[in-house]
């Protein structure tokens, strides 16, 4: 009898530990299944997947103060919004993501394949100097919003499976200091999985241009002006606007407002003519700067033929005396153009420069 009901004993001791056993692995399994969500976009369909639950919404978007799906739209009061429009930024009413409902009905079928939206801040302040990057010295910085605002914060780690990534910009951003073609104002940053400073390969973009915002590249300087004894000068080249990987243009907004410096104006060149012992002798017409931010230099170092943001300066006649004529400086070059050959002159002493090359609106990684 006693035997019995030590094997009685020995059996419920055993069923109670494999029940024990599967639980903790069934709790394992739960765990990894959340983390991977933790990691990912939202699945793009409940078939073979199980259906969407609200907590992989929550996981992508963040939690919202009601925990409901029509806290989600963009019209709900505690949707944020407004930080997008501080500071001189334009970007209002966006939606969680493209495709999900601004008001109306909202479903959880709407959220499959969305991806949470973020705004770096190019809006709030511009930057003068050239090469400023959009990753490096400002997401990396902090200096981004989330659409919605459920969640305040994003890093790298837990961006697999992607995110959308809207560069809006509505300040200035110049190429003060800038003197090769292919520097440029502004770069969009690198792309890479393996580079810390980089963003993620799974990323999508979006860029953004408001009314007040400008990219440019520097303008090129005018040609100084040759003496009776030189030939003119060439005019100096434009640097670029922005750097972007290849396919993005068909992503940016307002792109008429990215360009590159124009090229500066060519100078004439000097003249010098000798007639029965007299000798007459003109110096040629000082090119003018390209447009650009900033504006390139008139020939000479000369502000008053300097260019702007918006125009290249003007080139000036050259100088006469009696047969010797000096070459006329060529204009700086608008936005994205190139400058302007110097022209005309009689008995000048070598050749008109010519107009430097303009940068490129973009250039590419």
């Amino acid at each position: 009898m006693l035997q019995v009901m030590l094997q009685i004993v020995l059996r419920v001791l055993l069923n109670l530990l494999v029940l024990e056993l599967e639980t903790q692995f069934s709790l394992t399994q739960v765990q990894q299944s959340q983390l991977t969500h933790s990691l990912m976009v939202v699945k793009s369909s409940g078939s073979p997947n199980p259906p969407l639950s609200f907590g992989e919404i929550e996981t992508e978007f963040g939690q919202n103060p009601g925990r409901s799906l029509g806290r989600y739209r963009s019209t709900h009061p505690d949707f944020e919004n407004e930080d997008l429009t501080l500071f001189g930024g334009e970007l209002n009413n966006l939606p969680l993501d493209d495709g999900i409902p601004t008001s109306g009905e909202i479903k959880f079928s709407d959220f499959y394949g969305k991806r949470l939206n973020i705004v770096v801040d190019l809006h709030s302040t511009g930057n003068t100097n050239f090469n400023h990057n959009a990753y490096t010295n400002r997401f990396a910085n902090g200096n981004y919003r989330i659409v919605g605002d459920y969640r305040t914060s994003v890093t790298k780690n837990t961006w697999q499976g992607g995110k959308k990534v809207i560069i809006h910009i509505n300040k200035e951003f110049g190429s003060q200091g800038a003197t090769n073609i292919n520097d440029v104002a502004l770069e969009m940053g690198d792309i890479s999985d393996t580079i810390s400073n980089a963003w993620p390969t799974a990323t999508t973009f979006a860029i953004d241009v408001g009314s007040s915002g400008l990219v440019g590249g520097k303008g090129g300087n005018g040609g100084d002006s040759g003496n009776e004894e030189t030939g003119g000068e060439n005019g100096g080249n434009g640097t670029s606007g922005m750097k972007i990987h290849s396919g993005f243009q068909d992503e940016i907004t307002g792109e008429s407002r990215i360009f590159g410096g124009g090229g500066g104006g060519g100078s004439g060149s000097g003249a010098e003519q000798n007639d029965w012992g007299d000798r007459n002798s003109a110096s040629g017409g000082r090119g003018g700067g390209g447009a650009g931010l900033p504006g390139g230099e008139g020939g000479n170092e000369n502000v008053n033929e300097a260019g702007t943001a918006n125009a290249g300066g003007d080139g000036i006649n050259g100088n006469n005396d009696a047969e010797a004529v000096g070459g006329n400086g060529g204009n700086g070059g608008g936005r994205n153009q190139a400058g302007e050959n110097a022209s005309g002159g009689g008995s000048i002493e070598g050749s008109n420069g010519n107009g430097g090359p303009a940068g490129n609106q973009y250039t590419f990684y």
